[in-house]
């Protein structure tokens, strides 16, 4: 190949807006297509679920904490799962699912009772938490660590769960920034995460799961 037709062929590939999933803006951030992008977004879920999809991902919307808890025991069940290792968080002992993975033969390992929970989320089939906000232009994840919230649930195992209450829905990137402005402190570790984890060669050929889940499973609640 000749270096034109290399170079040519280089900036055809990095185009701004080449791969755009669906609708998602080049620069979300971008102050003059705030209010544009915000009234694209009707429904805000659909929304979600078909970014998240076009990403890679599995999006549904159930109507309670039942129909969330169903889905991650048949999940873990679907995927032969031992370890599913889970954020200590108030919202996720009212899902109640750790007794029902019990008797499914999926030990559940909680953030309070690890000494070492990098080694144990290392060794988990699924990590589950909840998510502080979910941002429907992109069909991405806002994720905060602390106290019982570690960020390697989320990064570890090769399936990832995320159980969002609909009502953290938000429509746009800049929305999800605006929650944090003027606060006094920020989370020690804030996170954007945006579907399967991806990784492309010079040759943009694309490999799943190599630096994060392959698989990502949004239950957006209510």
């Amino acid at each position: 190949m000749r270096r034109e037709e290399f170079l040519e062929n280089i900036r055809h590939r990095t185009r701004s807006g080449r791969y755009q999933p669906t609708r998602a803006p080049d620069a979300s951030w971008t102050p003059d297509r705030r209010a544009a992008a915000a009234r694209e977004i009707g429904d805000p879920p659909s929304r979600f679920l078909e970014e998240l999809a076009a990403l890679g991902g599995h999006g549904r919307r159930v109507k309670d904490l039942e129909e969330a808890r169903d889905y991650v025991v048949e999940l873990a069940r679907e995927r032969g799962a031992r370890l599913l290792v889970r954020w200590d968080v108030e919202e996720l002992e009212r899902l109640g699912a750790d007794g029902p993975l019990r008797e499914a033969g999926v030990e559940v390992a909680v953030w309070r009772d690890l000494e070492d929970f990098r080694e144990v989320a290392g060794r988990a089939d699924i990590g589950l938490s909840t998510a502080e906000w979910a941002i429907a232009e992109t069909g991405s994840l806002v994720l905060e660590s602390g106290p019982g919230k570690g960020r390697t649930v989320a990064i570890l195992p090769p399936v990832y769960v995320a159980v969002v209450p609909v009502e953290r829905l938000v429509r746009t990137v800049p929305e999800a920034i605006r929650m944090y402005a003027g606060r006094g402190s920020l989370p020690q570790n804030l996170c954007f995460h945006t579907g399967p984890s991806r990784s492309g060669d010079i040759e943009q050929s694309l490999a799943t799961g190599v630096h994060g889940p392959g698989e990502v499973h949004v239950l957006l609640l209510g």
